[in-house]
């Protein structure tokens, strides 16, 4: 039986997705569901999200510099909005 590349390929993105979806709400008020639609509806990266919530938790920064620091991360302002829509 031939190897079929693409259900590996598939499998493993799935379990990469499941584990920042873990690894993102462990450190966060957020489930994991809720990260996971967070990424699907902003259409962020995670690794933009990632971004995002370091510049939101970062104690040295001004309010001021995290807002410049997130809208300089691609639809960085777009998952907070995301976020507070959750919150309120």
């Amino acid at each position: 039986m031939p190897t079929n590349w693409d259900d590996i390929t598939n499998q493993a993105a799935n379990a990469a997705d499941a584990h920042f979806a873990s690894q993102i709400s462990s450190l966060t008020r957020l489930n994991d569901s809720d990260i996971e639609k967070l990424i699907f509806e902003t259409g962020i990266s995670k690794q933009d999200l990632a971004s995002v919530l370091k510049e939101v938790k970062d104690a040295t920064k001004s309010n001021e510099a995290k807002a410049s620091a997130i809208r300089n991360i691609g639809k960085g302002l777009d998952v907070l909005v995301a976020i507070a829509g959750k919150m309120i």
